[in-house]
């Protein structure tokens, strides 16, 4: 045999021993984490409910060095508690999702996903979210003190205080503050200019929209920011039904009973879809047009 073929087949087992090696270290660390945790939980490590502690500084004394570890088991059940509720729980609530928050951040500071994530669904309102924007301030004000460089955190908040808390010239300024990090694009200086100058507009909101869609680092913020951008989309869509209706009133003075009305008339091809394929619903009724309750839309904002 020769020396070459001869090191490659002692090195073989050796490479396949320390893959081994790491992985089963892993694999206990992770264990030992869970342990920890558990054993701080106590008699309440069972409780659905009870899935966090609400000191930082006390769990980080009890983790022993493990906490980059706990924080990212915390952050997947931050992940899979709101998800939970928010999908499956009829009641939907979020009581856990801010101090899951706290804990995951406590832990680690740098975890970025959990601050931008967080942000947005403690001022998402009910029940797509907890409904208090200034919670989500606090957390993107917890991430900048933590992460002073990440200029992604200043338009998350100056996001919230825009949609949200509709403070117009405050969102103008933190922006502002973020064009100044370093690294930031250029469209933060405008997006300010905008904020402060054309208040409230759908065009601003589909424009931040998109920034957040563009800027997100995880799946989670991006389909959220997606989802808004749709929801624009059908308020954009259904203004413009609206006038085929006002042209259906004028020519027959009164308003259409159902869709295939307008069909018949030549105004409409087919049954107006939302940008999600659910129909709009059209309501004599209230003399208006609707998003689909069943729409994973609904739930329009207001402009």
């Amino acid at each position: 045999m020769s020396k070459t073929s001869s090191s490659r087949t002692s090195f073989a087992p050796a490479s396949v021993l320390l893959i081994v090696v790491v992985f089963l270290s892993l694999a206990l660390a992770i264990f030992l984490v869970q342990l920890r945790i558990d054993e701080a939980f106590g008699k309440y490590r069972n409780t659905e409910e009870i899935l966090y502690i609400e000191n930082g500084a006390v769990l980080k004394k009890v983790l022993l060095g493990y906490e980059s570890l706990a924080a990212d088991i915390y952050w997947l059940r931050t992940v899979q508690y709101f998800g939970g509720q928010r999908l499956y729980d009829p009641d939907k609530r979020f009581d856990l999702l801010e101090p899951l928050l706290e804990i995951t951040t406590d832990l680690d500071p740098h975890l970025k996903i959990a601050y931008r994530y967080g942000a947005i669904f403690l001022s998402e309102p009910w029940p797509r979210g907890v409904g208090i924007p200034i919670k989500g301030i606090a957390l993107a004000d917890k991430a900048i003190r933590n992460n002073p460089d990440h200029w992604r955190f200043y338009l998350d908040k100056g996001f919230i205080y825009y949609w949200h808390l509709q403070d117009y010239q405050e969102a103008a300024r933190v922006f502002l503050e973020g064009s100044e990090i370093s690294g930031a694009p250029h469209w933060m200086a405008g997006t300010a200019a905008r904020s402060a100058t054309r208040a409230g507009d759908r065009e601003t909101g589909r424009m931040l929209w998109q920034a957040m869609f563009d800027s997100a680092e995880n799946e989670q913020v991006r389909a959220n920011a997606k989802m808004h951008l749709q929801q624009i989309s059908a308020l954009d869509a259904i203004d413009e039904l609206g006038l085929v209706v006002e042209t259906f009133e004028q020519r027959t003075g009164h308003f259409p009973n159902g869709w295939d009305e307008l069909v018949a008339a030549g105004l409409l091809r087919g049954i107006p879809v939302d940008p999600v394929g659910e129909p709009y619903v059209l309501n004599p009724r209230e003399m208006k047009i609707e998003i689909s309750e069943s729409s994973f839309l609904a739930g329009l904002p207001t402009r």
